[in-house]
């Protein structure tokens, strides 16, 4: 149940990203224009990146009765928030920002790598969805950097 609706939010998801990466190739090569776009790119990859993170804290927390060690757990899912925190904190230097970024997606991939391993997560929905999902994101803040 939601898996149909899950992909059709997550795709929805992208727009934004994708539109902001296809914006920074069909503008006039203007400084301070494509500096606006990534700082809109980084922000909402860093809202994003937070709702990962909420969602991997309510499945932790959900399942906290079958789970003896939650802290570390519950640790890690709040680790791409705070990166993702440091990319707007360091916007004045893009390339690290996007960097942060993509590191932020990678810790949430691999922690829901492992929360599915652990049997916390729906089992169509994790791998299955969100990986798809966050590596877009990576792949277009990727494209990005080395724009």
């Amino acid at each position: 149940m939601g898996r149909r609706q899950s992909i059709i939010i997550g795709l929805l998801g992208l727009i934004p990203f994708i539109f902001l990466v296809a914006a920074c190739f069909i503008i006039p090569p203007d400084k301070e224009v494509y500096e606006l776009l990534i700082f809109i790119y980084i922000s909402y990859a860093a809202v994003i990146s937070s709702f990962l993170g909420g969602i991997q804290w309510g499945l932790i927390t959900a399942s906290a009765e079958r789970t003896y060690f939650v802290f570390f757990p519950l640790l890690v899912s709040t680790v791409p928030c705070l990166i993702s925190w440091s990319a707007l904190l360091t916007i004045k230097d893009l390339r690290i920002s996007l960097i942060l970024i993509i590191a932020s997606f990678v810790v949430s991939i691999l922690h829901d790598y492992y929360l599915d391993r652990q049997k916390l997560t729906p089992h169509w929905f994790f791998l299955s969805i969100r990986m798809p999902l966050s590596l877009t994101v990576i792949i277009l803040t990727s494209i990005l950097f080395f724009l």
